[in-house]
């Protein structure tokens, strides 16, 4: 509950701006959010003594100057605009927050929720509901339950109900809660109707398990001394939820187990952003997201994986050489790749079909390509990429592939373009369908480790005007040629199709993949073993533009198609099945694959060798 209360405080505060125009800020919430945390007075952010040696010597990080609207906005309650039920979600949403935490101190403690009911509520009966099958083996197991129809009457009724339902659970590690819509559907008394999105996980003696399901709740408000009794719920309907239970932990974090003897883990990586800006001088760089990528490949051919971990500019870049007994030792500096630039992401990968790994680092200034010496040591290449023009954005990923099938590794980077002043943050318009980003480029590897764009010449210049997180090769059509998806913020994703002969066709709204959303990540597999490889595009999942993209008062003078875009934005992500046509459809609500928060990274893989890919 915690996460959807959060997101509400700051929802309303963009509502404010709205009325400036800046609508946009309602599906961005972070970078809004983090202007008051990571860019406050030096006084906010914990500064925990320094174990470096240059820790006397530490420099002063300089901050962008404070909005004169930061303290305003800190005291805008929720509601104080026209979107007034903003306020009695958030007011409910804290009712149910304190049952989230009621539940994990004790999981018989039901006094808060107790506290949230009529004496005659109306619910729906939990004690009895129809289980189908979805999966069970490997310890996994899977059911979707179906509540029956059955209405109970009474709190003590449901609460006994609800203590049945959670049934030997022994102890509830997070009861999660957000209101996903809300309708006022009476006004004497005042009433109205939520939509809420829970996820319980707990533990029930050596097995963990996860529920996650939705509930139509009616509520109705009478004026009383405190507002959080002021509501009470008259009417709860529970339609499904999927149960799945472990039989015991499904990962075990090994981390320090692996990482833990070497210096640099110990004294850099358990360090957060938060943290190493308040040690690194501003004019380093370092960023506030922290999203930089990882890279695993076997770089000395000893036949394990390593690690090249990216970090924010000012930290260096690591390479962890894998020892073959479960540990792995830190190699950075004797095999020279300890870049201090801001990394996005970094790619192992034969550039010279030489059998060995080189390693490609995508720093946001420009790629730099390190050439694998065999010896356990790289060799920056020099003038590597040619660029047609000098790049206009940061570059924040890569995707190789053969496209023109002569036997080399060619590359494909994104670029985005980052408005950091005194504010932070502006957004592009039209918020959902921006056109003025920079152009990402094509470079084809012409062997001697360079590559030279090709970018214009294969036709990949068609709607290359976007804000570019990340892309994909793939194969939409199972000719053999990888295609290319990219996705994009603020706009549209784009699919280019292999012409096989060194040309792309721009196929986004032919082969319905273009659905809009703050598009971060991508990747392509066979989720249903049907022979065609379908596509996974991640983006933003958000409660509170759920709520308020669907009222009728949202951008009432936009046609419907243009509030349908706003509302897809804050659906979250999108699984697009290959019909084996060259056409796609969006599956992501029947597969119950959108919910995945703020995702900046996703994968597919079979982890549980049952023959088909894990998401």
């Amino acid at each position: 509950m915690s996460h959807d209360k959060n997101e509400d405080h700051f929802f309303s505060r963009r509502r404010l701006l709205t009325g400036l125009g800046l609508t946009p800020i309602l599906f961005y919430p972070a970078p809004f959010h983090a202007s008051s945390l990571l860019f406050g007075s030096r006084k906010t952010v914990p500064n925990p003594t320094s174990s470096f040696s240059f820790a006397d010597v530490k420099l002063t990080p300089h901050y962008p100057a404070k909005s004169p609207l930061e303290d305003v906005l800190r005291f805008v309650p929720p509601g104080s605009d026209e979107y007034v039920t903003e306020r009695y979600a958030f007011e409910i949403g804290s009712q149910l927050d304190q049952w989230s935490r009621a539940l994990e101190t004790s999981v018989h403690d039901l006094s808060a929720l107790a506290k949230s009911l009529d004496p005659l509520v109306q619910a729906s009966s939990l004690a009895h509901a129809k289980e189908t099958t979805l999966r069970s083996g490997e310890g996994i197991h899977v059911v979707r339950r179906q509540f029956d129809t059955d209405v109970v009457t009474g709190r003590e009724r449901f609460l006994q109900q609800i203590q049945d339902w959670l049934g030997q659970v022994a102890r509830v590690e997070t009861a999660e809660f957000e209101v996903t819509g809300i309708e006022e559907i009476a006004n004497g008394p005042l009433t109205v109707r939520l939509e809420i999105r829970y996820d319980i996980v707990a533990s029930r003696g050596q097995q963990r398990e996860e529920r996650v399901g939705s509930w139509r709740i009616e509520w109705s408000y009478n004026e009383s001394p405190s507002v959080l009794d002021s509501w009470k719920a008259h009417r709860w309907e529970a339609s499904e939820e999927i149960l799945s239970v472990m039989d015991g932990p499904v990962f075990i974090d090994v981390t320090s187990q692996a990482l833990g003897g070497t210096e640099s883990y110990t004294k850099q990586m358990l360090r957060g952003c938060d943290y190493w800006r308040t040690v690194l001088d501003g004019a380093c760089g370092i960023d506030v997201y922290g999203n930089n990528g990882v890279a695993a490949g076997d770089f000395d051919n000893d036949g394990f994986d390593d690690l090249y971990v990216c970090q924010p500019a000012g930290l260096p870049n690591r390479l962890y050489r894998n020892r073959g007994d479960g540990t792995f030792e830190d190699v950075t500096e004797s095999a020279g790749v300890g870049v201090l630039d801001n990394t996005a992401c970094a790619l192992f990968a034969d550039f010279q079909n030489n059998g060995r790994q080189d390693l490609l680092v995508v720093c946001g200034s420009g790629p730099l390509l390190f050439l694998n010496k065999g010896d356990g040591t790289f060799a920056i290449k020099r003038d590597a990429f040619q660029f047609a023009n000098p790049p206009q954005g940061s570059f924040t990923h890569a995707a190789v592939a053969d496209y023109d099938r002569d036997g080399r590794l060619d590359i494909y980077f994104c670029l985005y373009s980052y408005y950091l002043g005194l504010d932070q943050y502006h957004y592009p318009i039209p918020y959902f369908d921006a056109r003025n980003g920079p152009a990402n480029c094509l470079l084809r590897n012409e062997g001697n480790a360079t590559f030279v764009e090709k970018t214009e010449a294969a036709g990949l210049n068609v709607d290359n005007n976007r804000y570019s997180f990340a892309c994909a090769w793939g194969e939409s059509t199972s000719n053999g040629l990888p295609d290319l998806y990219v996705v994009n913020d603020f706009g549209r994703n784009n699919l280019y199709r292999n012409n096989g002969d060194g040309t792309f066709t721009t196929v986004s709204s032919s082969a319905h993949v273009e659905d809009v959303g703050a598009g971060m990540s991508a990747c392509w597999s066979d989720f249903n073993n049907d022979g065609n490889q379908d596509i996974y595009a991640a983006n933003m999942w958000s409660a509170a533009g759920q709520r308020v993209s669907t009222q009728k008062l949202f951008q009432e003078k936009a046609a419907a198609e243009i509030r349908a875009i706003y509302q897809q934005h804050a659906r979250g992500n999108a699984l697009y099945r290959n019909q084996g046509n060259g056409m796609f459809q969006n599956v992501s609500q029947q597969a119950g694959v959108e919910m995945g928060r703020w995702a900046w990274c996703s994968d597919l893989w079979d982890f549980d060798h049952d023959g088909y890919a894990d998401l």
